[in-house]
């Protein structure tokens, strides 16, 4: 998961790991998105590809939810809702 979070401070943005595996990327809300980007690219694409492989880790993502696509040929891995956001997590199962 990619948490962005903007702030209207001068701040420089910055890329965190977070449990989970999360990563948040924080900008300054009055920068222009894609300048904030292009300033930590290296550092996002790092965390994401250390989020991803995360996944995989059962030590890093213990709860973690596989979904195939009808034809098999693709598969996306998420981290539960109710473990990232407790019990109360909205749950809708997607349609077929």
């Amino acid at each position: 998961m990619i948490e962005l979070v903007l702030r209207s401070q001068d701040i420089e943005p910055r890329v965190e790991r977070l449990e989970g595996p999360f990563v948040r990327l924080t900008v300054p809300a009055e920068q222009d998105l894609s300048t904030s980007l292009a300033k930590c690219r290296d550092d996002l694409f790092l965390a994401i590809e250390w989020a991803l492989l995360s996944m995989y880790d059962n030590e890093k993502a213990p709860s973690r939810v596989f979904v195939r696509n009808a034809n098999g040929q693709e598969m996306s891995v998420m981290v539960d809702p109710c473990v990232a956001y407790g019990l109360e997590a909205i749950i809708r199962p997607k349609d077929l």
